[in-house]
């Protein structure tokens, strides 16, 4: 797809934004946002990280359906049948540990093992195994369910956090390229004035009003704004390019931002409002159970616990108990055959005398829960900091702005007396140079400064989590 196709496609879906905005050639954060959201490629990935938690979990919950089972073992020499070993049937286990199973057997053969000998019609069974040591409570099958439900909560958790670092990461480039947009206005501007203002001196020159030096420096200066207004174009392009990555459409198409779209111009932005200490408050309490990060941490525990679980049940002596009903399947009297003088049941024990490697592993286990709390405070707190880093940097950077603000126009009244002292002819022109520079530095300060203010407000709802929700 071309560049102007792209470019198409981009303001289509602009102008029918979601959000109900006027046609605008401006491009807004919340529209960059949007489209990150539903067609970047790491939004996407995201998505998939939810459906892999999903499928875990379903293929956990397979170590519960019910299985099909039959075995056959013939023999066949010297034309005689030795033996011939059917059993089939059913096994249904369950949650608790126990596990239903029914089958029937049919054995035959001129030297099968006594022990086998079943009626000629096959012989019916159905029983119960439960294991009342080691398994009661938890086994690995259920283990690897409840550990398969708290990864697939982590991945919602990941997500989350996958999308708020891609969320600033974007917001940081978009706030660059507003930056770089105004600051290049800033000197096309300023060129535009000193071409006018070398037009009128050389005039003045010809007309005897003005010394030819006069010309010369106005000259000067337009050739100093010129080199300057080509660099931050070039910066301005390439913030464009940067942002550019951000952007991506359906079948995982690219898009690019052409001159059909702009950032808001510096009148244009609307500062959000300063977060209140209150509101910041809530968001470090809220840190250690809201945040993705921690909520991963918590997941991760989570998982450890039921490890530790299982390797402590281990621990335990092995005692599973086996009981079978016996029936054999003749006409009608099938149900009367069933009594509880036709069973079969076993027991098995074992516990290992020094239990040292059990014991080892449920040592390990532990330790590798404390490991994780480590991790898991040290990170609370790394997040908490960066919390007050953000909200400190948007306090300064809030007074900072109304500083410049007002510097801006006192600058601006500033040159405008200069400049009628100088057409009157009581100024020099060097006087309304270095008055317009001070201007254009003031300018761009504040350019700087309301793009790092709106960088910094994003930040908290960063560094608290909240950016993505």
């Amino acid at each position: 797809m071309n560049r102007l196709i792209k470019t198409i496609l981009l303001l289509s879906v602009c102008f029918n934004f979601a959000y109900g905005q006027e046609r605008s050639p401006i491009f807004t954060q919340d529209q960059l946002l949007w489209y990150i959201e539903n067609y970047h490629p790491i939004a996407q990935q995201g998505k998939l990280l939810i459906d892999q938690g999903e499928s875990s979990v379903r293929a956990a919950r397979g170590g519960f359906d019910p299985k099909l089972f039959a075995n056959l073992d013939q023999k066949q020499f010297d034309e005689k049948e030795y033996y011939s070993i059917l059993n089939s049937g059913l096994k249904i286990p369950t949650w608790y540990g126990l596990e239903f199973k029914t089958g029937f057997e049919q054995n035959r053969g001129v030297y099968l093992n006594p022990e086998n000998k079943v009626p000629n019609g096959g012989l019916w069974y159905g029983g119960v195994s439960v294991s009342l040591g080691q398994g009661l409570f938890i086994d690995q099958r259920r283990a690897e369910l409840q550990k398969a439900k708290v990864f697939a909560s982590s991945t919602v958790a990941e997500q989350r956090a996958l999308m708020n670092e891609l969320y600033f990461d974007a917001i940081k480039q978009y706030w660059k390229w507003v930056q770089a947009y105004n600051e290049y206005q800033v000197y096309e501007e300023s060129v535009t004035l000193a071409v006018t203002r070398f037009t009128a001196v050389k005039n003045s020159y010809l007309l005897g009003d003005k010394p030819a030096i006069d010309t010369l420096e106005a000259k000067i200066q337009v050739q100093n704004r010129e080199l300057a207004r080509n660099e931050y174009r070039l910066a301005y392009q390439n913030a464009t390019l940067e942002l550019s990555n951000y952007l991506w459409f359906e079948n995982n198409t690219p898009l690019e931002i052409t001159d059909e779209l702009r950032p808001p111009l510096f009148d244009e932005i609307e500062l959000n409002n300063t977060t209140s200490f209150d509101t910041l408050q809530t968001f470090v309490n809220a840190v250690p159970s809201a945040h993705p990060d921690m909520q991963v941490y918590q997941f991760k525990l989570s998982s450890l616990e039921i490890d530790r679980k299982l390797k402590a049940e281990k621990i335990k002596p092995k005692l599973n108990l086996n009981y079978n009903f016996l029936s054999e399947p003749v006409g009608d009297s099938f149900l009367n055959n069933v009594s509880n003088q036709n069973y079969k049941w076993g027991i098995e024990f074992s516990l290992p005398i020094f239990l040292r490697e059990q014991r080892g592993n449920l040592q390990l286990a532990k330790y590798k829960i404390e490991n994780t709390t480590f991790g898991q405070r040290q990170k609370q707190l790394e997040i908490e900091n960066k919390v007050l880093s953000y909200f400190n940097e948007h306090v300064a950077l809030r007074e900072q702005v109304e500083i410049y603000r007002n510097a801006v126009n006192n600058y601006s009244s500033l040159l405008e007396g200069e400049r009628i002292k100088f057409n009157i002819g009581e100024s020099s022109l060097f006087l309304v140079n270095s008055r317009e520079s001070s201007l254009i530095e003031a300018r761009l300060k504040a350019i700087a400064l309301v793009s790092k203010y709106n960088i910094s407000s994003a930040g908290i709802n960063y560094a608290s989590g909240r950016l993505y929700r």
